[in-house]
């Protein structure tokens, strides 16, 4: 483990308790649509613990939110998650193909008026190297729940699309640096192919982006 996981894994991150999660909507594995009103709970009940902690506490959620970003053509920006040695901390993550930009919220991110949203729009300008112009839209259109092994059993997976202006700009050395657009057909021959190590999540997801392009 490098330094820069080391630090990541001490910082303190946001968390909702399962009970509360869920105390008033079923919890199944499957893509819950905007009506289960996930944010609401989170907004009102959120607190925050240790990641190394978090990631290993069934008892929480970590509200990852997460965008899927689509060009001007609606083309949906795919990349390929670093593998050993690099920044990518979860192993069990490496060299999986995705289409979600976004991760932990952490302690710093606080202040905001919608502070899932918000640090998510932060996060796509940082990450894809884009300024707050390029960005034409952005709103939510769901919730992946999936309680199928270790890794999703803490989390809740928050998708909103946000849509830019271009696809014509510079993406900055790191996990994404490798990433491209491709168009919806393209993604679903990558699922659908022996190929590709297509992460859970990408694969739940990817037939409910249909109707947003």
């Amino acid at each position: 483990m490098n330094t820069i996981v080391k630090d990541k894994m001490q910082r303190e991150i946001l968390v909702v308790a399962c009970e509360k999660l869920f105390e008033n909507i079923d919890r199944e594995t499957k893509v819950y649509d905007t009506q289960d009103d996930f944010e609401s709970v989170i907004l009102q009940h959120y607190e925050y613990m240790v990641r190394w902690e978090a990631e290993v506490n069934f008892d929480y959620k970590q509200p990852i939110p997460y965008a899927i970003v689509l060009n001007e053509n609606n083309d949906i920006f795919v990349y390929k998650r670093g593998g050993a040695g690099s920044n990518a901390w979860e192993s069990r993550l490496h060299e999986k193909i995705a289409i979600w930009v976004g991760w932990h919220i952490e302690r710093e991110d606080e202040g905001s008026e919608n502070i899932l949203k918000d640090s998510l729009i932060r996060e796509v300008e940082e990450e894809l190297n884009v300024s707050p112009d390029m960005i034409s839209e952005a709103f939510p259109v769901g919730y992946i729940n999936q309680d199928t092994d270790e890794v999703c059993k803490v989390h809740l997976w928050i998708g909103y699309v946000v849509k830019l202006k271009t696809s014509n700009f510079q993406l900055l050395d790191g996990e994404l640096a490798h990433g491209e657009f491709k168009s919806f057909d393209d993604l679903m021959e990558m699922i659908e192919s022996w190929d590709y190590d297509v992460e859970a999540w990408t694969q739940m997801l990817a037939p409910e982006i249909k109707k947003y392009i």
